[in-house]
């Protein structure tokens, strides 16, 4: 009994997590509530954030872009999760809201003229610029555009939804595009299976649209500060940033322990 209320509360804090980061209630009170309950042991210790390593994500980049080679529709599959690792995106900020709709001129050059950014409006309706790399404009961007028939680049002036329904052309909502990264996973669990590489196909079997964003997190750090990641993910602070993707105490800890005399 004891094992079943801690799977359910641990379920429901799971459920209230993703309830939140879709800005569909304002907190989790379940984690209010679960410091009261006499299942749960207390206490956190570290967990990395969960990625893919980069054969994996050679192997997102080629299948994708095999499939939208051959079918056109996988030309959104390839755009989203593309989008999501390279540009650090929460799911949700790609999606339609009541409030806010992703459009194209969203993308625009830099006052700088250094390159080019995105306008995002993130967790908490906060407005943040992401950076966007050459690479993704060459092959992400104005591939994705042309194959909705549009220029290479968007306009200042342009207001056409990043995202929309090929049968409507309405901006996509989020259960629509989780429905397309799920699609885009079993694209690349198939390459996996067929050259008998069933422990990564079960790896992405259970990963979620959020591991993009941790990849690409991750991957920057080699080229990128603290501070500056953080801005690129919309941290209210250099400190969440730090100890979820560079952790240097418990680093710390972990190699000073390994030098311990018997």
């Amino acid at each position: 009994m004891h094992i079943f209320w801690v799977n359910v509360i641990l379920f429901l804090i799971v459920f209230f997590k993703f309830l939140f980061d879709a800005e569909l209630v304002r907190r989790n009170h379940v984690s209010d509530a679960k410091k009261n309950c006499k299942y749960l042991v207390k206490g956190k210790i570290y967990q990395p954030p969960h990625t893919f390593d980069d054969d994996t994500w050679d192997l997102f980049i080629e299948s994708l872009t095999k499939a939208a080679d051959e079918n056109p529709k996988y030309e959104l599959h390839r755009f989203v999760v593309l989008t999501l690792k390279v540009l650090f995106l929460r799911i949700s900020e790609l999606s339609h809201r009541d409030y806010y709709t992703p459009f194209f001129n969203h993308f625009r050059l830099d006052s700088s003229g250094e390159g080019w950014v995105l306008n995002v409006i993130g967790k908490g309706k906060k407005e943040r610029l992401v950076t966007v790399p050459d690479s993704y404009i060459d092959n992400v961007l104005s591939r994705y555009r042309s194959s909705l028939g549009l220029t290479p680049l968007p306009r200042i002036d342009e207001d056409s939804p990043m995202l929309p329904s090929r049968k409507t052309g309405a901006p996509l909502h989020q259960d629509s595009l989780n429905n397309v990264v799920e699609e885009a996973f079993d694209l690349v669990i198939k390459e996996l299976v067929k050259t008998n590489r069933k422990q990564q196909a079960l790896s992405i079997a259970g990963a979620s649209s959020h591991w993009l964003r941790h990849t690409g997190a991750t991957q920057a750090l080699d080229e990128s500060n603290e501070t500056m990641l953080a801005e690129e993910l919309g941290h209210a602070s250099v400190k969440t940033t730090v100890e979820v993707y560079v952790a240097p105490a418990h680093r710390d800890r972990v190699r000073k322990g390994s030098t311990r005399k018997l």
